[in-house]
């Protein structure tokens, strides 16, 4: 049987809460550049020329965007990111404490559109979903929470492989050695063992672009096959912390997994009684 939902959603909620506290404190520890004479001043920000309405709200935004309501409202989440698992667990408080890491999730895409990347709109997908079941009231709710995240995560990685299947590029390896071998995202003992190694990085390439591709199957062929795609994304993501320094990532998709357990342990529940009666109606009684 699936289980416990709420222990499915615990596990989810304190994944993505590590990355969450996590980049919490990059934003804390940057905070210099949160100045209105920073890289991320929202004196240039605003320019954007959002529109906000109704005006009180605009109002709002803008005031809780200013550089100390804003630091203000980071530690804040921090401490949140503390107490969402206890909640969870306690089961008391849980939507309030959901309500401000949501929200202020929300307001750090507002207050910073560039430089958020794909592991923060994972967090806040996560954290919406759980919020929304909570609210919900309701195990129907909770349940499909549970799907939209399982959901999201095996669309993430499809487009994610689609878009480079696409890539002559990645089919011949030649990205993976590129990015290895960049300064931002590269590892230069690793570059060095790649270097002049085609097949190799043809491998690598062609292998995730396959698994990301594939991954939606893994709600698919139920429990326990689905435990081979989860490994694959461990795996892959602490290869792409430890050697890209993506470490964010790592939490944010792995924060996904439960979901994606939960999802495939149901299909393999709904399959059952078909997989009992597909030999009679091959065969027919024995």
């Amino acid at each position: 049987m699936p289980g416990d939902i709420h222990t499915y959603e615990l596990w989810i909620a304190t994944l993505a809460c590590v990355g969450g506290f996590i980049s919490t404190l990059e934003w804390i520890s940057n905070r210099r550049q949160l100045k209105n004479d920073g890289l991320f001043s929202w004196a240039v920000f605003e320019t954007r020329g959002v529109v906000v309405k109704p005006e009180p709200l605009e109002r709002l935004l803008n005031g809780l965007v200013q550089y100390c309501p804003f630091l203000g409202l980071l530690v804040l989440r921090l401490a949140a990111m503390l107490c969402l698992p206890v909640a969870l667990w306690l089961g008391h408080g849980s939507t309030a404490v959901l309500i401000i890491v949501f929200g202020s999730s929300l307001l750090m895409h507002f207050r910073c559109p560039f430089g958020m990347d794909g592991s923060d709109q994972m967090l806040t997908q996560i954290f919406g979903a759980l919020l929304l079941g909570n609210l919900s009231g309701s195990d129907l709710g909770h349940r499909a929470a549970l799907w939209f995240i399982g959901a999201q995560a095996c669309l993430s990685y499809f487009t994610s492989g689609m878009a480079k299947a696409v890539s002559p590029h990645w089919r011949d390896g030649k990205v993976v050695f590129a990015i290895f071998n960049t300064r931002t995202y590269g590892y230069e003992p690793v570059a060095r063992l790649l270097k002049n190694k085609p097949g190799v990085t043809k491998s690598l390439g062609r292998g995730a672009v396959l698994m990301e591709c594939i991954f939606p199957a893994s709600m698919l062929v139920g429990f326990p096959a689905c435990l081979i795609f989860i490994a694959w994304g461990v795996a892959f993501h602490i290869m792409n912390a430890v050697v890209m320094g993506l470490n964010s990532f790592f939490w944010s998709f792995v924060a996904t997994y439960p979901a994606v357990l939960y999802c495939s342990v149901v299909i393999s529940v709904w399959l059952q009684p078909l997989i009992h009666r597909l030999p009679f109606a091959l065969f027919g009684p024995a």
